[in-house]
């Protein structure tokens, strides 16, 4: 597959990961939660195609969001979501590799659309920091929400398995 120029940096993130998390938020109760997140590429074309599912502890559904992950020059990073709540999340940040070859994507910048009977979200940001290898991502995802201010919502460990 040829992938677009902007892409192909990321063609790590190509395939299926899955992993373990847990959550908190003043205003539910803390939980445990199983995650499979999905990149897969279009050929040429500048982003990449996201999924990703939540599952509770018994295997019951929990969330799911779809979206484009949009690599851009110098290594900015849009990231477009709808999540079946009633959201609609845009996100900018940058992509840096370290000098131990770690990679962190920090999408702090958020654009948040609440439908008229969505519970209102007002920012998120995320914070992704894979391995040196690219086998392995740490998930932090932050939330203001509902009165409360910005704060931690999620962790989650995943590992690629295809």
């Amino acid at each position: 597959m040829i992938l677009h120029e902007l892409v192909a940096p990321y063609e790590f993130l190509i395939g299926t990961w899955q992993g373990q998390g847990r959550g908190h938020y003043p205003t539910i109760e803390d939980f445990e939660y199983s995650e499979t997140v999905t990149f897969s590429a279009v050929p040429g074309k500048p982003f990449l195609r996201y999924e990703q599912q939540t599952a509770n502890p018994a295997g019951g559904p929990m969330h799911s969001e779809v979206g484009y992950f949009r690599p851009r020059e110098s290594g900015h990073i849009e990231f477009v979501l709808a999540q079946p709540m009633g959201q609609t999340e845009l996100l900018e940040g940058t992509a840096t590799t370290h000098d131990d070859g770690s990679l962190t994507i920090v999408l702090g910048y958020s654009q948040i659309h609440n439908t008229t009977t969505a519970k209102l979200v007002e920012q998120t940001a995320r914070h992704y920091v894979f391995s040196a290898d690219r086998t392995a991502f740490r998930f932090e995802f932050d939330l203001a929400a509902v009165g409360e201010q910005l704060q931690n919502h999620l962790q989650a460990d995943l590992r690629k398995i295809s």
